[in-house]
């Protein structure tokens, strides 16, 4: 007897009760759980309560044969996934393809030796659970591969702008410059770098939090000079080298209800993924829209790359951009979209990225709310 065999259930489907009876009897004293039923409709139900951990099932059944039984559980999220095994008098081989071809796991032809029908059910178990094992492994692999890609570019996105930040302060304070624009322009690249670095430990932060299950809801209002154009003008002068055309249209009025950090923190992950992928001199045209009593509808457009359709789901995926492994063309850790819309889902809005001729079109949603609304 195999160590594993009274851990698991089978359930036969049968309609031949003494067959259904002595089938029992015998799994039952090689170590097996067993529950029966005596018609396929009756069996499929069952199948789909119980969740055995294998299925054996005759295949002249009133109602519905073995075939029809086996065809209706491999359409099942609950049970196309168990084991299932035929025992049956038919003997032909166009019978043991048919069946073999269907999905079942083995076919075994009445009358049968006992020894042989626990062989088998055995042999099932063994090869599911080294299938099992062997998606573990690859599971284990992928995971592994992508842990190390996130601690080597969380490491080279940290260290970079610390680097750069520490470069232009040594470089401002111990170099004498008679030009004070010179000073100017280090203690600048100091600042944003250090708007980087905190870029950076803000998202972790919250992705931290949000794990944790923290709310994220409670509606403020906005302003929009510090809570929006201010976070814009600092992602642009990241990205000042590229000379982009920013374009900048805001309603009239407008009134924003949305926690503040969240709603700097999902704007400015939005503009940076238009600046970052345009291409140099080209438009980015950012529209702050109504959208009822505190809600709005953020549109941005850009000519870059633009995303296929088949990614424009996958591209939300948390360090999407790091499993990219090395073909990774751009920065950053790949969790700007994600962050984005967490938060505008968590307050009844979404993030979509829409078809566009040429670049890419993203819009953020959020409905109106009344402040303090969660």
């Amino acid at each position: 007897m195999d160590t594993f065999t009274e851990l698991k259930t089978i359930l036969i489907i049968d309609d031949d009760l003494p067959m259904l009876q002595g089938l029992k009897t015998l799994l039952e004293r090689s170590g097996y759980r067993v529950t029966v039923c005596e018609n396929s409709l009756g069996g499929i139900k069952m199948a789909e309560e119980t969740r055995p951990d294998l299925i054996l099932c005759d295949i002249m059944m009133p109602q519905m044969d073995g075939f029809k039984v086996r065809e209706a559980m491999s359409a099942s999220p609950l049970t196309r996934n168990i084991p299932f095994l035929f025992l049956s008098a038919r003997a032909s081989l166009d019978d043991r393809l048919k069946g073999l071809d269907g999905g079942a796991d083995d076919y075994i032809t009445k009358p049968f030796d006992p020894r042989e029908l626990i062989a088998r059910i055995n042999a099932t178990f063994r090869r599911q659970e080294k299938s099992h094992q062997g998606a573990t492994e690859e599971i284990n692999r992928q995971l592994e591969r992508i842990q190390s890609e996130i601690t080597h570019n969380f490491s080279h996105e940290l260290r970079t702008p610390i680097m750069q930040i520490l470069m232009s302060l040594d470089m401002a304070l111990r170099d004498k410059y008679d030009d004070p624009n010179e000073i100017k322009y280090f203690v600048e690249t100091a600042l944003s770098k250090s708007h980087r670095l905190y870029t950076l430990i803000d998202d972790l932060t919250f992705l931290s939090n949000y794990d944790l299950g923290n709310k994220f809801n409670f509606r403020q209002k906005i302003d929009i000079k510090n809570d929006f154009s201010l976070p814009i003008s600092l992602r642009q002068e990241q990205y000042k080298e590229k000379d982009l055309h920013v374009e900048i249209n805001i309603a009239e009025g407008i009134v924003i209800h949305a926690p503040r950090r969240e709603f700097r923190q999902a704007c400015g992950h939005l503009v940076d993924n238009s600046l970052k992928f345009s291409p140099p001199m080209s438009p980015v045209i950012i529209d702050l829209a109504k959208n009822g009593a505190g809600g709005c509808i953020l549109t941005i457009r850009d000519y870059g790359q633009g995303i296929p359709v088949e990614l424009r789901e996958m591209v939300f995926k948390r360090y999407y951009q790091v499993s990219q492994g090395t073909a990774r063309e751009y920065g950053g850790l790949g969790v700007g979209l994600t962050i984005a819309r967490i938060i505008a889902r968590g307050l009844d809005g979404d993030v979509t990225i829409f078809p566009a001729e040429q670049g890419c079109c993203v819009q953020m949603t959020l409905p109106p709310a009344e402040l303090g609304a969660p």
